[in-house]
Parts: structure tokens; sequence; C-alpha cells
């Protein structure tokens, strides 16, 4: 959406993006017939639902959110494209999912799946060495294709549901579930116990460069939303848990009548398809999220209404 996360989940957050289908559309109010709404300017208003007891508080974050992305996040990510040349972005994203690296080993054996784990420690490896720090994939080009997880994944996996939707600015889509994961994630990173004088620089660094290339990632997924939707609110949430639900099911999940989140994380520039995959968040978003949107780290966005089923 993956610390994913300061700024780095600002990027998650309309990942934002980037990701359960659980939950019908919330219902809409419609105005009295006395009041004098021009049709231009009505906008639908949605009643709390199941899924997002808690909307007026997230409607309200959501719009501190949007202020903050308008006024710094999305010009910044607009200059960051304007002054850095295609394949620099695709070495910086290459270097920030291999950072993410042993994170995504730790779920992968938490959810007992040996063969994804065994792809992850290969990757890394690989990618480390060979890959010159991560800049670079060769690991992809042997068939070792890329794919994120999770602790808030994971959780799904073992039968935790998501609990109430939540929007935290410069965080982005999340739950409560998803939230405690990106904690725990922040746990398992080896790169949380640096120390030195330098491990602070290091890690707001890493934050910062997440943040801005997941954000750049997404221009043209959110400047649609922004353009087509009636409600850009509802349009992000209900991608996101989508979007979530596809990435615990790995995949398994058709999400095809979305906005295109994953297309835009994968490619070097607009309609440019990637040689490898952004898993979700998402994006995660690491899920600075976001910002996650973007955990994810890559924050790639993600599920409210999962049950928790098994892959």
């Amino acid at each position: 959406m993956r610390g994913n996360i300061a700024l780095i989940t600002l990027a998650a957050a309309l990942a934002g993006p980037a990701l359960a289908h659980a939950q019908e559309a919330p219902e809409v109010i419609e105005a009295p017939a006395t009041a004098q709404v021009e049709p231009a300017q009505a906008e639908p208003v949605a009643a709390p639902s199941a899924g997002d007891p808690w909307q007026g508080f997230n409607r309200s974050m959501f719009a501190v959110h949007e202020g903050v992305d308008q006024a710094v996040l999305e010009p910044v990510a607009r200059g960051y494209r304007a002054v850095t040349p295609s394949p620099l972005r695709s070495g910086v994203r290459n270097f920030l999912r291999n950072l993410r690296g042993p994170v995504i080993f730790a779920n992968d054996v938490l959810q007992g799946e040996a063969e994804r784990g065994a792809t992850t420690a290969a990757r890394f490896v690989l990618n480390t060495t060979i890959g010159i720090a991560g800049v670079f994939d060769p690991a992809a080009s042997m068939g070792l294709e890329y794919h994120d997880e999770d602790f808030g994944q994971t959780l799904a996996v073992w039968g935790v549901g998501a609990g109430p939707y939540l929007f935290v600015p410069l965080m982005g889509p999340s739950n409560v579930r998803d939230t405690t994961g990106r904690i725990i994630d922040s746990v398992l990173d080896p790169l949380s116990y640096l120390e030195g004088d330098d491990a602070g620089a290091f890690r707001a660094t890493r934050g910062v460069l997440t943040g801005v290339s997941v954000r750049e990632q997404l221009l043209e997924t959110v400047d649609d939303v922004r353009r087509d939707s009636l409600d850009p609110y509802s349009t992000f949430r209900s991608s996101y848990e989508l979007l979530r639900e596809s990435a615990i099911q790995n995949g398994r999940t058709d999400v095809q009548d979305l906005p295109d989140f994953d297309e835009n994380l994968e490619s070097d520039d607009p309609g440019q398809p990637d040689s490898g995959e952004y898993s979700q968040h998402s994006a995660s978003i690491e899920t600075p999220v976001t910002a996650n949107l973007l955990d994810a780290s890559e924050t790639k966005p993600t599920s409210h209404a999962t049950t928790g089923e098994k892959k």
C-alpha cells in the first residue's frame, strides 16, 4: 500500500493502491424532494455499512488526505516522473522490492507456502548479488517472478477477520487486521534493527523513496477515479477491498472490472508493461502503507470482507 510508512505510507494510501468483495454497495440516500439541488452538483451520500461503520470519520480523513495529496504528494510524484528516466525509476522499484525480501519470506513461511518462500529466498540472493543490491532483477529472467506478502495477509490465512475499514491520511486504505499486520511487518523487517548514525537516515530515505515511487505509478489511476467517479471515496474503498482479497488469494480472485491498479503499478511508463509483477498494494502498496498503498510496501491496495479462508 509498506515504516512503509510515514511517507511510504502515503502512497499505499491511494494504492493504493493497492485489494474482499463480500460487501454490497452502500445504500445511496436520495435528497429530499423539496431540496433544490442542481443535477450536476448532486453527489451520492452513502450510509455507513457493516464493513465501514466508521464511514463519517473515514470520509473526513479521506478529505484531509486528498488535500495533502493534491498540494504535496501528487506534484512531487509528477516532478519525479518528469526528471527521472524510466530505467532509473524501474531500478528504484527493484531496489525497494528487494529490501522487502526478508519480510515477504517470513510471511511465506508463516503461511505455509514453502515453494513461494523458496522463490522469495532465491530472488533475494540473486538480485542482491548479481542484481547489484536489487537495482536489477535477473531473477525474473530466470523464471523467479516477484510476489508480495505481508502479515495482514498472513492473519487472513490464519482465519482472522478483516474488521472495520479504516482510512488514515498518508497511510491510506486499510482495516483493523491489516493495520495490525503493518506493525508486525516492521518487527519482521531486519532493517528496523539497524543501528548507527546513518540507520535512521537510511530508513527515512527508504520511506520517502517508496512513497514517491508508488504515488508516481498511481498517477493515471488516481486521475481517472477523480475524473470519472461520483464518489471517489467509495471507489477507492471498493477497489482496495477487492484487490486486497485477490492478494490474499494469491491472485485467484477475479478483479478485472476494477481500475487498473496493478497495471499501473507494474509499468515503467503508462501503458508499458514491466517484466516484473507488482503483486498487489497493491498496492501494497509497500504498504506505506500506501501509501502502503504505497506497503504496498510497495503498498499495495487490500481486503476488508475477508473471512480468512486459506489459500
